[in-house]
């Protein structure tokens, strides 16, 4: 990329031209963000933010057993994202601030960054794909269908906005399931809602600290019937 200048800039003996017209020399600031080290992070953090999306299923592929990993690792998402935009956020105020604010008792010639058009490509593609990634590998709408809780027994709606794929599970709604006295359970990936329905006389709240202590799954209860 090159650099443009301010229609101010004109020719003068006193500077040694730099420019085919012969115009001031100009200074040999960047145009546009182009440090490599920006662009890699950018698709590192890419990856990380959707690896608990597509790690689980390359191991799988490798037919290493993934148990609960994509709920263990699924905490790495929102910060990802979150530094992936204020990134995008950051590239995009340089350029504005250089382009639209030049600082005060500036030289007049002074070079005008071209959009770095590169870098925002590359850091809204990032964050693009990982952000639709979920719904790009996960196209059904629930796993293990919750049934009605017996008599004596309890329905528990939680929220668990975070688990926001099919692979970012994993086993888990099997681990899950498994677990005595739980009778069935149902996660929801386009409610961001897991329903679980616990036997008679199962410890709820007991269960729910080793699930999160254990298998990293925790979530906003939002509904409890029964005991």
């Amino acid at each position: 990329m090159t650099e443009q200048t301010h229609d101010c800039c004109t020719p003068s003996p006193s500077r040694a031209p730099t420019d085919p017209q012969g115009g001031c020399a100009l200074p040999s600031a960047r145009a546009g963000v182009k440090d490599p080290r920006t662009l890699w992070a950018s698709i590192g953090l890419g990856v990380l933010a959707s690896a608990c999306c597509w790690l689980p299923l390359a191991l799988a592929g490798l037919g290493v057993a993934t148990g609960t990993l994509g709920a263990r690792i699924t905490w790495i998402r929102p910060w990802a994202l979150g530094t992936l935009l204020i990134l995008l956020l950051g590239v995009l105020g340089w350029w504005a601030r250089r382009r639209f604010l030049p600082a005060k008792g500036a030289d007049c010639c002074v070079a005008v960054p071209r959009f770095p058009t590169l870098a925002v490509a590359i850091l809204a593609g990032s964050f693009t794909l990982a952000w639709a990634t979920p719904r790009l590998l996960h196209e059904g709408k629930s796993t293990t269908l919750a049934a009605a809780p017996q008599a004596g027994g309890t329905l528990l709606v939680l929220a668990t906005p975070q688990f926001d794929c099919a692979p970012c599970a994993g086993e888990l709604p099997k681990t899950l399931a498994a677990t005595p006295g739980v009778a069935s359970v149902q996660m929801d990936f386009d409610q961001r809602e897991t329903r679980i329905v616990f036997q008679p006389g199962a410890a709820v709240d007991a269960t729910l600290a080793t699930w999160k202590k254990d298998l990293g799954f925790e979530g906003k209860e939002i509904q409890r019937k029964g005991r």
